[in-house]
């Protein structure tokens, strides 16, 4: 009777690879070897270990099957091919197990990018769930970045990022631009089905390249994926396996248990401002009364924390409206901060040059660069001259590691006279700014006795 409920229970596996949809290879000879086995485990074998074989064997199948036909419900909504088989089955048990948190995650990131991908993919008449790639691709992070230097959300290297038209320069790399690369991606996607004219080749050329795939259908005689499967390298023969996973994950995530985790940034309400000055980033926390992180979440393309004129940024809903209803006064405090004439995180600070002072110097002991110099101070060459006086900004409460000028400080105490110009003087480079700075001085009183640090000469 429990051979007979066996043979019964491995029925299944056999039946799912008649099904036209779904790729389960079977030998001729699986019952004969089922029949084999069965014997095999009643004879060695205790009662309840058999009934703990049946029950571990009731629910793989179960499970198994499950999976199988809501795959085939897919696979009937799309031009794609979403097959079943083992080895799409072991990368649904990894994003079920140990990858599960990684699902929950993008569950919660998926209002935010999928419109945005679905709505592209539409234009240019692509399937749908190559949306799903690109989680595959970077987990839905813009400024994910492979060591072999691909970026962004659809994973570009820097040549085919150029070849379709993604700008790279000192201030943006549009690889990270969540829709400037989507519809890269999906101009991408065309070339390469016009090339292979199937859906897993375009796949797994977007992975391994088109010449790789080129060569192997060549030489292996066939242009059916699970065909060249064997003969492909490891990262490209997963790749179908692992989109086929996550296009089942994401649509079955709440039957398996598998909770959203929303972002820490509300990504839901979202607009855009193209900025008529070049605006720096401290400025628009300051502005917009938005902290730099949802800034930097947002416009994830933008490399520095200055966004040069033109620049079109995201921002919450709630604080575009705000800055359109006072855009003038805006532009105001925008030129203002830009002019120096307000200071956000800065302080003024005037430095008189020491002997030996030159711009290079002056810059890295305040942490700012040589051009700042220049323009604060409306220098006409870099030449300077003993005593001269110099404008400089330097970050509000930040020690700067180039206060020190040696490798070792000094203790110095003060002696009934001293002031902080006079210490200064008696040391090359050394200015008021930096005993203050090295020593957190609020004013420039001292008291007799007072131990002072001071950079060694």
């Amino acid at each position: 009777m429990r051979k007979i409920i066996f043979i019964i229970l491995f029925i299944p596996r056999i039946a799912i690879a008649n099904e036209d949809s779904l790729t389960v290879p079977v030998s001729a000879n699986s019952i004969i070897t089922i029949d084999s086995t069965i014997d095999s485990i009643i004879d060695n074998s205790s009662a309840q270990n058999i009934e703990e074989i049946e029950n571990e064997e009731i629910s793989t199948l179960k499970k198994e099957n499950i999976v199988a036909w809501r795959l085939q419900q897919l696979n009937k909504k799309t031009p794609m091919d979403l097959a079943y088989n083992e080895k799409v089955q072991t990368f649904i048990d990894s994003y079920l197990g140990k990858n599960k948190r990684l699902i929950s995650k993008m569950k919660g990131l998926a209002p935010y990018y999928f419109p945005l991908f679905e709505q592209q993919l539409e234009q240019y008449d692509l399937p749908l769930e190559f949306k799903y790639l690109a989680i595959v691709e970077s987990a839905l992070n813009p400024k994910a970045r492979s060591h072999s230097g691909a970026t962004g959300l659809w994973q570009f290297m820097y040549p085919t990022g150029k070849q379709y038209g993604l700008e790279v320069t000192s201030y943006v790399d549009e690889r990270q631009d969540p829709l400037k690369s989507t519809m890269a991606a999906c101009e991408y996607f065309i070339k390469l089905y016009d090339l292979f004219g199937d859906w897993n080749l375009v796949l797994v050329a977007y992975n391994g390249g088109p010449g790789y795939i080129q060569r192997k259908i060549a030489s292996v005689g066939t242009s059916d994926f699970w065909e060249l499967y064997p003969h492909l390298r490891k990262e490209t023969r997963d790749y179908i396996p692992t989109f086929i996973a996550v296009n089942y994950v994401m649509n079955y995530a709440s039957e398996h248990g598998i909770n959203t985790e929303n972002p820490s940034i509300n990504l839901s309400k979202t607009d855009t401002i193209t900025f008529k000055n070049q605006v720096e980033l401290k400025t628009l926390t300051e502005l917009l009364c938005i902290n730099s992180e949802t800034i930097h979440y947002l416009n994830p393309s933008y490399k520095k924390e200055v966004y040069p004129k033109d620049a079109v940024l995201v921002f919450p809903k709630d604080a575009v409206n705000d800055f359109k209803l006072n855009e003038y006064a805006n532009y105001t405090f925008i030129d203002a901060v830009d002019k120096k004439e307000i200071l956000i995180d800065e302080e003024r600070i005037i430095y008189r040059v020491h002997k030996g002072d030159y711009l290079g110097r002056i810059a890295e002991a305040h942490n700012v660069h040589i051009f700042e110099i220049i323009e604060w101070n409306n220098l006409k060459s870099s030449n300077l001259d003993i005593g001269d006086k110099l404008v400089i900004y330097v970050k509000k409460g930040v020690e700067t590691a180039s206060v020190e000028l040696g490798p070792n400080k000094n203790e110095y105490t003060i002696q009934k006279g001293d002031t902080l110009w006079d210490i200064a003087q008696k040391y090359d480079g050394l200015s008021v700014w930096k005993i203050k700075s090295l020593n957190n001085l609020d004013s420039d009183n001292l008291k007799p006795g007072t131990k002072i640090i001071l950079p060694s000469s």
